[in-house]
């Protein structure tokens, strides 16, 4: 039977997604990748998987590019995040490819676009 390390993260995780490398993630957060790698001693930085899990020394991530985190809250779909925020799918897609999945598990960062919001009908 294998034992499993947990391991505490004092920050944020964020999850790997498609076309993620460590360096774009440095970049992406403006951290320094060797703090990312000192952060993650059990994580093979050299082959990143989609779903791998990073922790990053931050308290809360920043906004980028005219986008705010968001944390998907449990049993939570997309449909509620874009009504919540007042967005188009095709605008929460453009920075998240996570969400070609059909579900977005508890603790999913997404990024929110500021500026482009769209009026729902909620009846």
């Amino acid at each position: 039977m294998r034992e499993e390390k947990v391991v505490q993260c004092n920050g944020t995780i964020y999850v790997v997604q498609e076309g993620d490398t460590m360096y774009k993630i440095a970049k992406k957060f403006r951290i320094n990748l060797e703090t990312i790698m000192q952060n993650n001693p059990y994580l093979n930085v050299f082959n990143l998987k989609i779903g791998d899990e990073v922790c990053l020394p931050l308290k809360k991530i920043p906004a980028i590019e005219n986008r705010y985190p968001y944390v998907v809250k449990s049993h939570q779909t997309i449909w509620d995040i874009l009504k919540e925020h007042q967005i188009s799918f095709e605008d929460l897609a453009k920075g998240n490819t996570i969400v070609k999945e059909l579900s977005l598990p508890a603790g999913t960062v997404l990024m929110i676009d500021k500026k482009n919001k769209v009026a729902y009908n909620l009846e």
